[in-house]
């Protein structure tokens, strides 16, 4: 007698699309006549107010009773005291648009580096006034990157450097405890991939599918899927396409405009197929990325759901902005594809990305370095990236290896920091407990031993 199969039902989660925070990623009306200077002006005018409120917490039952100076220009000799500003770099590396112009037109461009990093390299910072040099043990002694707001204590010293003792930054933005994990509620998953990498030379078709067929609870044993019911949401951090290599042929005739040598459609495709399989079983979220066919300015606007056929017919199927903001359970989550750590890695020494995603917590900006080199939309009235909320996840995509930290806040804030490696390099997908925070890898293989 042949048993009944087991059925599981999918666990589903409340969702919130934190409708004023994502909507500050969603640029409505182009208009690209703005300087890049009223996006620094206004992150100093809305972070400053929180920074220095921070400082004078900080340094207020110091015996030297240091005062706060209100421009970086009026601090005076030997006077302890506190400014606030936003951190500048000096780098002979890091490229400079003012210089590439103003080369001889036949000049080869410097290649893309790594690291702008150098033995010369300076940290200043400035405000409306003016800028001013730090120096002392305690900036030789940590990682800075331009666009930051930070406070700094110390005095100017005879060559009119100012010498930093202590530094204060905004901190991790206000966060509320979701009741879910003081509960006994049941476990929900959101499971966390990027990096698919669909027509590159990492992409391994088999492995695509053993991904499809895990999330939608198609193989594995009856633990597995029972696991896999517990996953309530999908997350795609980004570069879903990749470009393949031109396809040089004899012919370039084009036919309605159409060239195969700069576009091929197979990727796209084969995105499609398996973005209907899975959210066919359960919700999908898909965020832009560097490679993928969107905008290239930060923030990434949704991919197009025209170039999705099959999988926008599903009321599952979301297609998301880079940065972005989502809420399952009351558990937020914030995310991006990468390209916000990949800058910071270039201004520092360190190799130590998840160190750079956790400072970019403390600093209560994700993306200090857009606009100086870090390509993004010129706001003028915002700044989209202050991190306003502490999230509870916070997960950064196509990086090199998987790695997660807990962090917790001076407030008591609780957040899950979360690198997410390329899934067509490693293979490899995360998931969240949206109850405990807890975070953990899953690997998939399709090498025959």
């Amino acid at each position: 007698m042949t048993a009944e199969p087991l059925t599981f039902n999918r666990q589903q989660a409340v969702v919130d699309d934190l409708g004023p925070l994502q909507e500050n990623f969603v640029i409505k009306a182009r208009d690209y006549k703005m300087q890049y200077a009223h996006l620094y002006y206004m992150r100093l005018m809305l972070m400053r107010p929180t920074v220095l409120a921070k400082a004078s917490q900080k340094w207020a039952a110091l015996d030297s009773k240091p005062k706060h100076v209100g421009k970086v220009l009026d601090v005076q000799q030997g006077e302890i005291a506190y400014l606030v500003g936003t951190v500048y770099m000096e780098m002979k590396l890091k490229p400079n648009i003012l210089d590439d112009i103003t080369k001889d037109h036949w000049i080869a461009a410097q290649p893309d580096r790594p690291k702008y990093t150098d033995d010369s390299d300076s940290v200043y910072l400035e405000d409306e006034s003016g800028r001013v040099k730090l120096v002392g043990p305690k900036i030789s002694g940590d990682f800075f990157v331009t666009g930051v707001v930070m406070s700094v204590l110390g005095s100017e010293d005879i060559n009119g450097d100012f010498k930093v003792v202590d530094i204060c930054y905004a901190g991790q933005g206000r966060q509320e405890l979701p009741s879910s994990m003081e509960t006994d509620e049941a476990d929900k998953y959101v499971a966390l991939v990027s990096g698919l990498g669909i027509g590159g030379s990492d992409f391994k078709p088999l492995e695509l599918d053993l991904l499809a067929e895990y999330l939608t609870g198609e193989i594995g044993s009856t633990k597995e899927q029972m696991d896999c019911a517990n996953i309530v949401r999908v997350i795609i951090a980004g570069n879903s396409i990749v470009a393949p290599e031109p396809v040089e042929e004899d012919t370039k005739t084009k036919k309605y405009g159409y060239d195969k040598s700069l576009f091929l459609t197979e990727p796209t495709r084969i995105l499609d197929a398996f973005l209907q399989d899975v959210c066919s079983s359960v919700p999908v979220d898909i965020m832009a990325g560097e490679k993928d066919p969107s905008s290239i300015t930060m923030p990434q606007q949704p991919i197009h759901p025209a170039m999705l056929p099959s999988a926008r017919q599903y009321s599952t199927f979301k297609s998301a902005t880079n940065p972005y903001w989502s809420c399952l359970d009351n558990i937020t989550l914030l995310g991006t594809s990468g390209q916000t750590v990949d800058d910071i890695y270039k201004y520092v020494q360190s190799d130590n990305r998840l160190e750079m995603a956790t400072k970019t917590l403390a600093w209560r900006h994700m993306a200090p370095t857009a606009p100086d080199t870090l390509w993004c939309y010129p706001f003028k009235d915002r700044d989209p990236f202050i991190m306003t909320q502490s999230p509870h996840v916070y997960f950064v995509g196509n990086q090199d290896k998987f790695a997660t930290e807990f962090v917790t806040g001076q407030e008591g804030q609780r957040t899950r920091v979360v690198m997410l490696p390329s899934f067509a390099e490693s293979g490899t997908i995360a998931l969240v407990n949206l109850r405990t925070l807890d975070c953990q890898s899953v690997s998939f293989s399709a090498k025959s031993a």
